[in-house]
């Protein structure tokens, strides 16, 4: 079953229920973005192996919507914003070309964004190697 709603860029939203396992790639970009040792990266990477994606995003960019059982996990200690990690996106020459933003509500993972400066979107995951 899918639905829509509006994420958190204000875009149109797919969200599905089956729950798909949250791509390799997303993975590896999760884990540079959240690398630091302060105690709010900590206890989200933890989150991490939990994670599902519950929707996408209805433009043809990357991001998605991500949720996990919450019994099973600790919650992150709130921060003051939303947006708990972000980098710069870089292409092939070293240049920006638009960024992506780790989102936590509530103490818990929920939402990993790509964004472009460009009239292209960014389709896939930035590999960590292209984060400034």
């Amino acid at each position: 079953m899918t639905f829509s709603l509006v994420g958190w860029s204000g875009q149109a939203m797919e969200t599905s229920t089956t729950g798909d396992r949250v791509p390799a790639e997303a993975v590896r970009l999760l884990e540079a973005l959240l690398k630091s040792d302060n105690p709010v990266h900590r206890v989200l990477r933890a989150q991490i192996p939990y994670l599902r994606v519950t929707g996408r995003c209805a433009c043809s960019c990357a991001s998605i919507e991500l949720g996990l059982d919450e019994t099973l996990v600790h919650a992150a200690p709130v921060a003051d914003s939303p947006v708990v990690a972000e980098s710069e996106v870089l292409d092939a020459d070293g240049q920006p070309i638009g960024g992506v933003l780790v989102f936590a509500h509530a103490g818990y993972l929920s939402y990993l964004e790509t964004y472009t400066w460009l009239d292209e979107q960014i389709t896939q995951f930035p590999s960590p190697d292209r984060l400034r």
